[in-house]
């Protein structure tokens, strides 16, 4: 048993097992799916950051690419908010679908727990201040973000 947990802190290090998700306390991050004999890949701690920093930067200067908020701001700074990261499409088209949602709207372990699909995500995340978002990797370019509309006022 004192060998067993070296090696496999070896084994971590050398990259011989690599983790299907990705968790901090605010963000998730999943591979995407095997598509035939494609392989799955996830997007790295790199690459999330760049997407996040892009995220952040357009929240605070707003363009074409946000909608669903018609004509004020984004309620929040990005740092307020937890997210999911899903990586899609296959290895030449790789693009990063997500959620970011303020944790006081959501069920925060459920949010953010590996075993929730990304369409229940969706469904908790529900709030007009709570946004799903389009990164293309390659191209390094953010798509979209979309806010979920507003409720209708009766």
């Amino acid at each position: 048993m004192k060998l067993v947990l070296p090696l496999l802190a070896l084994a971590l290090l050398a990259g011989c097992i690599t983790p299907q998700v990705t968790q901090s306390a605010g963000k998730l991050v999943t591979p995407a799916t095997a598509v035939g004999r494609n392989p799955s890949w996830t997007p790295t701690a790199e690459e999330v950051a760049a997407i996040e920093k892009d995220i952040a930067v357009l929240l605070a200067n707003p363009d074409q690419r946000v909608f669903g908020l018609g004509q004020t701001l984004p309620p929040h700074p990005f740092s307020a908010y937890i997210a999911r990261f899903t990586a899609a499409g296959p290895l030449d088209n790789k693009f990063i679908m997500g959620l970011a949602a303020i944790p006081t709207t959501v069920p925060r372990d459920e949010f953010l727990a590996a075993s929730t699909s990304d369409a229940r995500a969706v469904e908790i995340s529900k709030a007009p201040q709570n946004f799903q978002f389009i990164y293309n990797l390659k191209q390094k370019h953010l798509v979209e973000i979309r806010f979920n509309k507003q409720p209708v006022q009766p």
